[in-house]
């Protein structure tokens, strides 16, 4: 555990000297490895339980003569790359390659602590920062650990970003929509450290994607020719921005990428989207604000020419899922992040959100999203919103459905006018919701009528 209760400054990667650090001895915040996906993993989640700290990799260690024998570099990046995967919560690192002679490269690390998300584990093993060593915790260690910090938020793990790489226009505008002054709204956001936390990058970094990787949108437009497999258009668009601006400009270029419905007023076309700009802009900020981000993926939007879809790396997995839809749920991952967001009107409504986009769909006659997790640890959760109309079958039983839901009692000719249907249909959707025990039948010929038992799922 911390000796003093305060976090230490790990220096930054351009101000190593190598040279140096090829005699330095090992200690709490300084260590050396040969390579290998195992060592980089332990020592890289044992720093980052502790203090953080600089690892130096390509040398052995100085107790073993500390010969200097190099990297390949994509040798290493690939077992970087394996080690961080197996890191659970991962830190923030970075990395600086460095020449040291003829044919001779070496690899400096430099890891950040975990915050109050610590203990970190490497392949499902704890393990901690102890001088010049990184045993593994003891179970009573990582339960000592657990009480004291509890169930700590991703939002407040510290980042690499300063205070200088803040956007002062947003910083003005929070404060502003928040009734807080700068100070006040910059203190939620300040690592012990000085630095920004996740949230501060999301919301407040010019470019978030430089401090936080996978913090940005990825925009890409498909089409379709002669029923054929859709096939991307044009590059690919990237926005890495504050928060709010982000899901703004997100939010227009998918609506300028969308057919729009025409009207006359008189002799005036009116052009209006087809898709509501309030579902559009939902759909994102659901995505940034649900964003898992203590995975490297980003968010993905494809543009086709019947709508859209949107997918981020999810916090959830599918059983969650099941349990929200099946009860309606909330579920703010980020809660900070919805903080920032609500008084900005960039969503509907606090958690209720797919429920919103639903009903606009279902209120304009377009098919149902579609939303769904897709895998499990790592999952991504995906969303659907499709311009085409809903089935015939389907908007007749929504309407039958609220026609239900608003009489104890209904006739064959309610049904008829309700849903344009002929009597003979009207009779046959009548006897399939009395086979399911949704009606019961009353009276012969044309004075029967239809008692309410169970309203119709999802209509109630």
């Amino acid at each position: 555990m911390k000796s003093d209760g305060k976090p230490r400054s790990v220096p930054e990667l351009d101000e190593i000297n190598v040279t140096d650090m090829l005699k330095r001895l090992e200690d709490e915040s300084f260590d050396r490895t040969l390579g290998g996906q195992d060592s980089l993993g332990k020592k890289i989640a044992g720093f980052a339980t502790k203090n953080g700290g600089i690892l130096l990799v390509g040398q052995d260690d100085l107790n073993k003569g500390g010969k200097v024998i190099g990297i390949v570099e994509e040798e290493f990046q690939k077992e970087f790359g394996n080690a961080i995967a197996g890191v659970k919560p991962a830190p923030l690192t970075q990395q600086r390659i460095v020449n040291v002679g003829v044919g001779l490269t070496l690899a400096l690390v430099r890891v950040q602590d975990i915050g109050t998300l610590r203990p970190c584990s490497y392949d499902g093993m704890y393990y901690e920062r102890k001088g010049s060593a990184t045993p593994r915790l003891s179970p009573e260690e990582v339960k000592r650990y657990h009480l004291i910090y509890g169930s700590a938020n991703v939002e407040d793990i510290p980042t690499h970003a300063k205070k200088t790489e803040i956007d002062e226009g947003e910083l003005s505008t929070y404060a502003r929509l928040l009734k807080r002054t700068e100070q006040n709204v910059l203190s939620t956001v300040i690592s012990p450290n000085g630095n920004l936390t996740v949230r501060g990058v999301i919301i407040l970094a010019t470019k978030p994607e430089e401090h936080l990787e996978g913090a940005f949108v990825e925009i890409q437009r498909y089409d379709s020719f002669m029923g054929s497999a859709p096939s991307p258009v044009g590059s690919v668009f990237k926005i890495s921005k504050p928060a709010r601006l982000m899901i703004e400009e997100t939010s227009k270029i998918i609506e300028q990428n969308l057919p729009v419905a025409r009207r006359y007023e008189g002799a005036r076309m009116v052009q209006s989207p087809e898709v509501p700009s309030s579902v559009i802009r939902e759909a994102i900020t659901n995505a940034v604000a649900h964003r898992n981000y203590r995975s490297h993926e980003h968010i993905r939007i494809r543009i086709y020419p019947d709508g859209f879809d949107v997918s981020n790396p999810a916090v959830i997995n599918e059983k969650m899922w099941a349990d929200i839809q099946a009860s309606q749920t909330t579920y703010h991952p980020n809660e900070g992040v919805y903080t920032f967001l609500n008084p900005a009107l960039l969503y509907e409504g606090r958690g209720e959100g797919i429920w919103k986009i639903k009903e606009e769909l279902a209120q304009l006659g377009k098919v149902a999203p579609e939303f769904k997790v897709i895998g499990d640890g790592p999952s991504m959760f995906y969303c659907r919103i499709s311009l085409s109309p809903a089935k015939a079958k389907d908007l007749k039983r929504k309407k039958l459905g609220e026609l239900i839901a608003s009489r104890r009692e209904i006739t064959a000719l309610d049904v008829m006018k309700r849903c344009g249907v002929s009597r003979v249909t009207a009779i046959k959707l009548l006897g399939e919701l009395v086979k399911q025990q949704v009606l019961e039948h009353v009276g012969v010929t044309k004075t029967s009528k239809y008692l309410v038992k169970n309203p119709l799922e999802g209509n109630a």
